[in-house]
């Protein structure tokens, strides 16, 4: 399946550190497009998910492809920007399957083993308590279920990155890929893990990905 990027002028920031139009700068396009399609290659193609659910879905820009994934998408984040995301929907024609749920990911408005399959782009590690997200996570999707996680690697280069900016790394992201890896792997079983750049050492790269089971390791 191949990645849909919406045109620029139908993207709406939804908070001032929503990076979405890095998607379409000439550099920083080359690793925010990538972390998509990374992503998207650990979603299971075949038969669509029945429903599908996104968190943290930010601006929308993910959405037409998963909608493409799935006969129902649940997209939940906690902004109330819906409206500017809509747009987005109709354009594709895709808002009578795609719901918009402004929520929080600690604790989820949804009853136990909703899902199917649940995809998460960069939205764990801006979370001190990730672990606790980690099992909301388990509790809203159904048992074997599939889940995709894409989040930003913690090493000098992208702490680097991040003072180049401006930015404190601590601040921006209080979860490290080290944590969310360890609660990750104590409540799934981890199938699948791709990194890029891939021709350095994971804890050396800029972005990982995993594909996990809804199911707890040894059981």
């Amino acid at each position: 399946m191949k990645l849909i990027i919406p045109p620029r002028h139908l993207m709406t920031r939804t908070n001032d550190e929503d990076p979405v139009f890095f998607h379409y700068y000439p550099i920083a396009r080359i690793v925010y497009r990538k972390r998509l399609k990374n992503t998207l290659s650990l979603i299971p193609q075949g038969n669509k998910f029945q429903n599908l659910l996104e968190i943290g879905y930010g601006s929308g820009i993910f959405l037409p492809t998963l909608a493409e994934c799935a006969e129902k998408v649940t997209a939940l984040d906690i902004h109330p920007e819906t409206e500017a995301v809509g747009k987005l929907l109709d354009f594709y024609h895709i808002q009578s399957r795609v719901d918009l749920i402004s929520g929080d990911i600690m604790k989820m408005p949804f009853a136990d083993s909703t899902f199917d399959g649940c995809v998460i782009v960069s939205t764990l590690e801006n979370i001190e308590n990730s672990g606790q997200a980690v099992s909301e996570i388990a509790r809203v999707v159904k048992p074997g279920g599939d889940i995709v996680i894409s989040f930003p690697v913690e090493n000098i280069i992208t702490d680097m990155l991040f003072r180049i900016a401006g930015e404190d790394p601590r601040k921006i992201h209080p979860s490290n890929h080290h944590y969310i890896l360890e609660y990750l792997r104590k409540n799934f079983t981890v199938t699948r893990i791709i990194h890029f750049p891939s021709f350095v050492p994971l804890n050396w790269s800029l972005y990982i990905s995993l594909h996990c089971k809804n199911i707890k390791p040894g059981v």
